[in-house]
């Protein structure tokens, strides 16, 4: 009722200054260049200033879009004149006046005029705005922003306050959010590879960057915003570019059989109307020694719009060979002890993969939109891997890079047993989803109803192979000794998914600045699952290989592994949305309710569960932002039931790891989750502050029960309160001339809480209580000149975890500085280096050993006509010092990983590009 209220109050709260606003004033018009000897025609980026009478005082200014239109509002003052002023280089400037009713101003079409002569009397020169904000959207100026001839877009986004590139991870950030997608000229352009764009489209190709939180488009069409952010880097082509070919190939070979041979095709046109294909196939990016590793991509891009259609799809194909070798430590937290294991794993994985989507609009009329999006994804993949692991009642003081190198000297009191397994996995999955809106206006006012329906259909089949065989030390076998436990398994598993969503959304607009939103939704889920298990060992004499299935293996099947399960979940959805969008303040209060059915039939051997469950699901959210000049703040609460998954609820308990036993618990309840976010940013001061708290209620989280004999675990689930967390972050982002400063830190405090015992389920199990610190800071500062960069970075990363039940506590602390330059030297030389030194110290670790220096090395040199041609060396690793080592905590114990890393190499490399311009 609470939540209920507090809705109904802000709808009532903010009707008042809502209706306020209608005393502003709203101007609108469209600008054109026309003169006697062409047609009239658009006239983008004209300025339009408004001037109040009489001493022409500057109240407010904005510029055309791409079709000539402009609107804006300001406060009028009753005795106050204006007019406003209409102006573009080279053409003669438009006067024209305000009349003081009514509320909203048509001007029409206002016509200007060439005036070359204009044009050869005055030159003005004036310094580039960098960047300016415009409502919601940032806008950053290329030209600004010199680079080095023949840089690409990812040499530009370096230089811009505000955006942030990872190179390793492949992501953006503006102001800490992701970018999620990159446009050209307002359409989609090769989603999902942002690194292809990044990497090959030439700075001088681009006039300006947007950036804003992009809508979907039944939100542009209903004027409802949801809460999700959705920020889209918007590149902004120059006029020369327009019907522009890019054309560019690139092999390269190394050292350790590293390549890399790639090509790509661009074209862009400004009404949208782009395309791309791309090819690739490298190794030049794995980081593990195994030789094999490969990757090969192919993929095609299109945009067309015409009339009222805008149509844009992508169809990729890969294929994907890895190896790699890796092992690991780790502490789970028992009663009155701790248990520790060691493992290795020696994996290869090879995949086949073929998926596209494609994007339609079709305005059918002035008042109605259709929207169609949909998608296919259909894999091939095939996991090979060799896996030891040994678990023992004391720390068996193992390096975690080589556990098993003496594992014979490990004191045999502490061992409880060792595992060897070889497994091979194979995986089909082919699934499509589609959704389809139509929207409809329903009056001048803008209130509108939409329709909706989306399916996503997958099916799936895994086959699991699995040979091994366990060593027990503290179980005694018939003669006496040891006893170990061989398996020989073959599983099947296909399922099948099914999922529809219908719903229907009726939008009220209140006044324009304010809107009221009501929705109905239906949605249901089918799932079906199959699980066969087959004995392979009585087929052991004949010595098959892991993988082969043997004639007759059929007769083998384990009657009480068989598993079958169905489910149906149905729901329906009630919501009601409130927004109100002022110049200054905006909120959003929205409540949502489900009406949830679940019925599953479930049975393993001739255990058997059947059941129905019906259940209510809130979901509130406040939102309340704050925009004044370049001041932005927002603070929102969003809230969520989450119903227990059914296999928890009532799955027959599946011995089919006797390492690893789980069952389901029938009386658990649902949780819900409480989270809060806050945030401050400063568009101009380069100032972002944000954090964030959440708790979840009646958490749903395994307890375990430990066999001290066998090192074996049974878990299930239950309901558990004390799961919290709060995070913050903030930065400084700042450029003086050809300086940047970037500054950024952030810290989070979590604690997770589980349920622990050793011995015998009658035993009540303890609570285990575990709380994790995490600190980071990220000092960089460059010098930019249009020769090159040099950049000085510096990272410090903490990060600790207490565990109640053992009174642990680890901490680890990783210092790294580096350098990072590229200079632009005579002869047509591009001389690029970064070198980064990573240290760590903290709990169990001593000396020198994981420490590492990367130092990286390229020369390039660029010749034939117009520099199209580039030959390069790179040189990675020149110390041979690369490592992967990691950490993390939980509730239920410590874990240490390693991966082994390839060391270094060299690749020559030749890329020539061929770029058609207007």
């Amino acid at each position: 009722m609470k939540i209920l209220s507090l809705f109904i109050v802000s709808i009532l709260l903010l009707a008042f200054p809502a209706g306020i606003s209608a005393q502003k004033q709203i101007v609108k018009g469209r600008i054109v260049l026309s003169d006697a000897t062409r047609k009239a025609e658009a006239l983008p980026y004209a300025n339009i200033s408004l001037m109040q009478l009489p001493d022409s005082a500057f109240m407010k200014g904005t510029v055309s879009d791409e079709q000539g239109k402009f609107i804006f509002s300001f406060s009028r003052k009753p005795t106050a004149h204006y007019l406003i002023k209409v102006s573009y280089t080279g053409c003669t400037s438009v006067y024209q006046s305000i009349p003081s009713r009514p509320d909203t101003i048509q001007l029409g079409t206002i016509k200007l005029k060439d005036n070359p002569l204009h044009l050869k009397e005055i030159i003005v020169t004036a310094p580039l705005q960098p960047m300016e904000q415009k409502g919601d959207t940032t806008i950053y100026n290329a030209e600004a922003f010199p680079t080095p001839e023949g840089a690409y877009l990812e040499e530009l986004v370096k230089r811009i306050p505000g955006l942030t590139y990872n190179a390793q991870e492949q992501t953006i950030t503006y102001n800490g959010h992701t970018i999620k997608e990159i446009t050209v000229n307002g359409k989609d352009f090769f989603k999902g590879n942002q690194q292809v764009v990044l990497e090959n489209l030439p700075v001088k190709f681009i006039s300006q960057l947007k950036v804003y939180d992009k809508p979907t488009k039944e939100e542009e069409a209903t004027g409802v915003k949801s809460t999700e952010k959705n920020y889209v880097l918007d590149l902004q082509t120059k006029k020369e570019v327009n019907d522009a070919l890019l054309l560019s190939a690139e092999a390269g070979y190394g050292t350790h059989k590293r390549r890399d041979i790639n090509g790509k095709i661009m074209r862009f046109n400004e009404s949208g109307d782009n395309f791309m294909v791309n090819g690739q196939s490298t190794n030049r990016y794995a980081t593990t020694p195994y030789e094999g590793n490969i990757s090969n991509t192919v993929g095609a891009n299109i945009t067309k719009v015409k009339d009222k259609f805008e149509i844009s799809g992508n169809l990729n194909y890969s294929n994907d060979r890895n190896g790699s070798e890796s092992s690991s430590y780790s502490e789970q937290y028992l009663a009155t002890s701790s248990q520790y294991a060691t493992t290795e794993t020696n994996g290869l994985s090879k995949s086949n993969r073929i998926n596209g989507s494609m994007d339609v609009t079709w305005k059918i009329d002035d008042k109605t939109t259709f929207n169609f999006n949909g998608g296919v994804n259909s894999s091939r993949n095939k996991n090979n891997n060799q896996n030891r692991e040994a678990t023992f009642d004391a720390n068996p003081e193992v390096d975690t890079k080589h556990p098993f190198l003496q594992f014979e000297q490990i004191d045999p009191a502490i061992r409880i047993n060792d595992s060897k397994r070889q497994s091979q996995t194979y995986n089909r999955n082919t699934n499509y989803n589609f959704s389809t809106s139509i929207i409809r206006k329903l009056n001048k006012k803008g209130n509108n109803l939409s329709l909706n329906f989306s399916t996503y259909q997958q099916t799936n089949n895994t086959e699991y192979y699995t040979l091994s065989s366990t060593h027990y030390y503290r179980l005694q076998g018939q003669s006496g000794k040891d006893s170990v436990l061989y398996l020989n398994q073959y599983q099947r598993a296909p399922d099948k998914e099914q999922n529809y969503n219908m719903a229907v959304t009726y939008t009220q607009v209140l006044t324009k600045k304010s809107r009221l939103q009501f929705s109905y939704g239906f949605t249901c889920n089918k799932e079906k699952l199959n699980s066969n298990t087959y004995d392979l060992n009585s087929f052991s004499s004949m010595e098959l290989p892991v993988g082969v299935l043997p004639e007759g293996y059929e007769t083998t099947n384990i009657d009480s592994l068989t598993s079958r399960s169905n489910s149906r979940t149905t729901g329906h959805r009630f919501s009601a949305l409130f927004t109100y969008n002022g110049e200054v303040w905006g909120v959003r209060s929205a409540l949502a309710a489900t009406l949830q059915k679940r019925a599953i039939e479930e049975s393993t051997g001739n255990r058997l569960a059947d059941t129905t469950i019906n259940s209510l699901e809130w979901k509130p959210n406040l939102t309340i932002t704050y925009r004044k000049d370049d001041n932005y703040a927002m603070i929102s609460y969003d809230g969520s039931t989450s119903q227990p998954m059914l296999s928890d609820l009532i799955s027959p308990t599946d011995y089919s790891s006797p390492l690893n036993i789980t069952r389901s618990n029938p009386n658990l309840h649902a949780s819900y989750t409480h989270y809060i976010y806050a945030m401050f940013s400063n568009f101009r001061k380069g100032i972002m502050v944000g954090v964030n708290w959440n708790q979840q209620i009646n958490s749903v989280t395994r307890a375990t029960i430990y066999n001290t004999e066998t090192g074996g675990r049974e878990t299930f689930p239950v309901n558990i309160n004390g799961n919290w967390g709060i995070s913050g972050n903030a930065s400084y982002d700042k450029r003086i001339n050809l300086f940047r400063m970037y500054v950024a830190g952030s810290g989070n405090f979590n604690q997770n809480v589980s349920l622990i015992n050793e011995g015998y389920e009658e035993d009540m199990p303890q609570r285990s209580n575990t709380h994790t610190t995490g600190l980071s800071t990220d000092l960089r500062l460059s010098y930019l000149p249009s020769w090159g960069n040099i950049e000085l970075n510096g990272k410090w990363t903490f990060y600790q975890s207490k565990n109640s039940l053992q009174n642990r506590n680890t901490y680890t602390r990783v210092y790294t500085v580096g350098l990072n330059s590229s200079v632009n030297l005579p002869a047509d030389l591009i001389f690029q280096t970064d070198a980064n030194y990573r240290f760590r110290n903290g709990t169990g670790i001593s000396g020198n050993d994981d420490n590492e220096l990367l130092w990286n090395i390229k020369l390039s040199w660029k010749f034939l006509k117009e520099k199209r041609a580039e030959l390069s060396l790179y040189w990675a690793d020149i110390l041979n010092q690369r490592k992967s080592l990691s950490r993390s905590a939980s509730s239920t114990g410590f874990y240490e990983y390693y991966e082994q890393q390839l060391r270094g190499y060299i690749m020559v490399s030749v890329k020539y590009e061929l770029n058609s311009m207007n």
